[in-house]
């Protein structure tokens, strides 16, 4: 079995997780700004994974372009956020990013980090308005995904784990 792991990590996260799957499956890792469909379409396995921002997961699109090369691969996607697990945000994370043909692809989801001086201005920026409006809600209402930004706000935080890999290795 040969396969690939193509990821697009803004932060540091995605690609540590991607780091991990190579050391654990011996799959070269490329990031999917820099991948070629038809290097990519020569291995029985994909996997592809980004980071989540807004709910997009980076490096999607490349496999919303290219998924016609890939058919008959085992094609398996990760996302990786800053929110610990939860099924609701998984859930909403999949029906923005897997639609028609994307689907029915195995969908993983790993908590990452967060380092609010690190982000580019942009997303620094809609980051402090975020936690602004969080700041206005009793902790006791927050949603699961939200407290973590609620708690980090400046902070620099690593919720990495390898054992989050476990379904994933286990899939392959």
């Amino acid at each position: 079995m040969s396969g690939i792991i193509l990821c697009r990590s803004k932060y540091g996260g995605s690609a540590k997780y991607a780091e991990w799957l190579s050391e654990e499956t011996g799959f070269k890792v490329i990031d999917t700004k820099n991948a070629d469909i038809n290097e990519v379409a020569k291995h029985d396995t994909v996997i592809i994974g980004g980071g989540v921002y807004a709910s997009s997961i980076s490096g999607i699109a490349f496999l919303k372009k290219n998924y016609a090369a890939l058919a008959g691969k085992k094609v398996i996607v990760y996302c990786c956020g800053a929110a610990p697990y939860d099924e609701e945000l998984v859930r909403g994370i999949r029906n923005k990013n897997l639609k028609e043909q994307l689907s029915g692809l195995p969908l993983f989801y790993f908590q990452g980090m967060w380092d609010l001086n690190a982000m580019n201005f942009g997303d620094r920026t809609m980051c402090r308005m975020y936690i602004k409006m969080l700041e206005k809600k009793d902790p006791a209402t927050m949603k699961a995904w939200e407290k973590p930004f609620y708690e980090a706000k400046d902070k620099k935080c690593d919720w990495t784990d390898r054992k989050y890999l476990a379904p994933l290795l286990e899939l392959i």
